[in-house]
Formats: C-alpha cells, structure tokens, sequence
C-alpha cells in the first residue's frame, strides 16, 4: 500500500521439485542497462534515467534520459541484463510482472531464498540479472530502492517481450509510459511518455493499432485511459492484461475507458474506421483531465 501497487501484494515460496521448463531459444542476449544522473536535478528532486546498451557500446549518450528506454525481448530466448549504477546512491531493478528466479527479482533484501538475497547495487557496482521471459506481453521495469524517490527522478521503462522483436513496428505498436514528474510539488501530475504535453501522433484508417498503456505513477490512483473522437468514446477491444493474453471468451468491442492503478498494464487494439481526429485522454477517477495526446487519422 505505502508503494501505491495495485491489489493486494504477497510474498509466495514454492517447495519441492521444479517441473516446467521453459525451452530455450537461441543463444543468452546480453543488455547492459545504465543508471545515469540526467540533467537539471536537485538533492531534493534528484534527475535520473537509464540507458539501454548491446555489444560493445557503452558511451554515454546525450540527455534527457525521459522517458527510459524500452527493452524489447524474445519470447523464451535468455537473456543477462547488467545493471550498472553511475549513482551517486544504491539502487536496483525490479522486472516487474515477469516470472523468474526470485534472486534477480531486484527487490534488494527481499528476493532470493535464505542467505542468498538480491543485493543493493552500489554507487560504481553492477548486478546481471539473467532469466528467459515465458511469454509475450507488456512488462514494466523500475528501481526498486527508495522506490517512489528513485522513480519519480525517472528510473523506470517499459519491457516488452515479443514472439519476433525484429517485426516490432512502433508507428503501429505504441508504447503508452504514465509516469510522475521529477519535481516533489508536480506528484500529482501526469506524464505521458515523459512529458506533460504528448506530440500528437498518427493511424491509418482500416489499420491496426496496439496501444500498450503502462501505469507506474507513484502517487496517483485510479487514473482513466480514455480513446475520443470528440467527446464520444469509440470502440477498442482489450486484448491482455498484465502481461497476458485473454482468452478468447474475453475477447469482445467495448467503449474505450480503462481503469487502471498503479503498476497495471492494458494490451488494446483499435482500427480507426475514418479519417478524422481522434484524442487519448488520461484523466483522474471522476474525469477530471490530467494529459492529453491528440491522434489524426489519415
């Protein structure tokens, strides 16, 4: 509860003899993902981000570092992800909704078994955590350290792990990121893909559409995902939810308005059946308007 996560959040041990699982595809990928301190923060409202890396190049690129990168991954290919931290502070990362060996969960302290617990990374230290995502969705990864401090400052992203990542077409698979602003006073505020003021974007008529929302805000409950063509809802149909697919039976049209918590991801498809355009609205639970993204259909 003092984490603002949705639902109620238990700790389960599994006893006995493991007997699924997941075949392996390929060879282990390897992904170095680094902390950085971004520009323009203060001891108080510090400025964070990440950076994603593969093969040798580790330089740092420019800031800003907001919104974090997305990590796309392969269905049942392993993969090591290094975490490197150029804080000056501990952190960590949690990959949060996916099935793996609690040791490289990323909650310092807390995962593992026994003794052997994830640790804090260190200001100068790294930590590889390796598993094999099990199946496709929409996952979330986020410091899991002084977690709404960290998170606030921009220490989170979203993790899509996908049946063939080199098919991903992000002008028709969007990425929908709400995150809380770096500044103390602005909690109550939303950004959408790390602004408070979204770039409008562009469909196709008669072509699919996946919108991938991802709520991470630390502070603010029960936030509505709304799709408008003025100010009439149009249709969409959910297709996973945390990181699951629905199964046929719950595959159906409805109006486009989610309710979402904090640490939920909704899967939706949408074809625009006409020109025109179109808004996604994110507003608080009683529809008060928090951020808008306008959408022109061609």
């Amino acid at each position: 509860m003092d984490h603002i996560m949705a639902g109620p959040v238990m700790g389960i041990t599994v006893n006995g003899r493991r007997t699924e699982r997941v075949t392996s595809i390929g060879r282990r990928r390897s992904l170095r993902l680094v902390a950085r301190v971004d520009e323009g923060g203060t001891p108080t409202d510090p400025s964070f981000g990440y950076t994603l890396h593969e093969g040798r190049n580790n330089s740092a690129p420019a800031g800003p570092y907001l919104p974090g990168p997305t990590i796309l991954l392969k269905r049942a290919q392993p993969v090591s992800i290094t975490v490197d931290n150029q804080l000056p502070e501990p952190t960590s990362v949690h990959w949060h909704g996916i099935e793996l060996e609690s040791y490289y969960d990323g909650v310092a302290g807390f995962a593992g078994q026994g003794r052997r617990l994830a640790p804090a990374i260190g200001p100068g230290k790294t930590f590889e955590a390796r598993f094999t995502p099990p199946r496709s969705g929409t996952f979330i990864y986020h410091t899991h350290l002084d977690d709404v401090r960290q998170q606030r400052a921009g220490l989170s992203g979203a993790l899509l792990v996908l049946d063939d990542p080199a098919s991903y077409d992000s002008a028709r698979d969007w990425v929908m990121l709400v995150t809380t602003p770096r500044k103390a006073a602005d909690v109550n505020t939303v950004l959408l893909n790390g602004t408070t003021t979204p770039a409008a974007r562009e469909m196709r008529a008669g072509e699919r559409y996946r919108l991938r929302f991802i709520n991470v805000h630390t502070n603010r409950p029960s936030m509505r995902m709304r799709l408008l063509d003025g100010e009439t809802l149009v249709r969409w149909r959910i297709v996973a939810k945390d990181g699951m697919d629905l199964p046929a039976d719950q595959l159906r049209d409805a109006a486009s308005e989610i309710q979402m918590g904090n640490g939920e991801t909704y899967d939706v498809e949408f074809v625009p059946a006409r020109a025109g355009d179109l808004r996604v609205d994110i507003t608080n639970g009683i529809g008060g308007l928090l951020t808008s993204m306008p959408i022109h259909v061609r």
